[in-house]
């Protein structure tokens, strides 16, 4: 049976002194990079500079940098931006600026189980995957519930990604609903 894990099973402390990288700020980029803010997480937004989100999540009061800057910042780079562009995204502005012991996040596993991006073996690979679209995500956050997740380790590095990738699932609020383990395998399958 699959684990599955409610907001008092987890806490935010494993990335309390960490920074997350939200790269996007689409639908779930802005969401989530909000509910993290706002649970108390030192969030970054990476951006194509001056693209149209940039603008937005300034005014959202989110520190926003190029996305090679947020990577270089960030010990957590949660990628948000649409599959069919992450992985040029990744090859030219996020894999020259990965160090050992970064993780690479995601709520889409469809970039890992296709092999359109390939890790380094010295980073952790995780997924939160909320159960809905970004407003769902946001407005359930904002009503003090959440909107279920689920979650999926795929290379522990650091021997800590599944505390980093609970506590980004509390961040964001989707403990408050529930959230549980899979696979990257299987959240690509079902999805598809």
């Amino acid at each position: 049976m699959a684990k599955s894990w409610k907001d008092s099973d987890v806490s935010i402390d494993p990335i309390k002194d960490q920074t997350v990288a939200v790269i996007g700020y689409g639908i779930q980029g802005d969401a989530q990079s909000n509910n993290l803010k706002d649970s108390g997480v030192n969030v970054i937004v990476g951006l194509q500079e001056g693209g149209s989100s940039w603008n937005k999540a300034t005014k959202d009061g989110h520190q926003v940098l190029t996305i090679a800057k947020a990577v270089e910042k960030a010990d957590i780079i949660h990628i948000l931006i649409p599959d069919m562009v992450q992985a040029q995204v990744y090859k030219e502005q996020i894999a020259p600026h990965l160090k050992a012991g970064k993780a690479l996040s995601f709520s889409h596993a469809a970039a890992i189980y296709w092999g359109w991006i390939s890790a380094p073996k010295d980073v952790d690979v995780i997924m939160v995957a909320p159960k809905g679209p970004g407003s769902k995500v946001r407005e359930t956050y904002q009503q003090g519930f959440g909107t279920p997740a689920i979650a999926a380790v795929y290379q522990d590095y650091t021997k800590k990604a599944w505390d980093r990738t609970l506590a980004i699932a509390k961040g964001i609020g989707s403990t408050r609903a529930g959230v549980i383990e899979t696979t990257f395998k299987e959240e690509v399958e079902t999805d598809w």
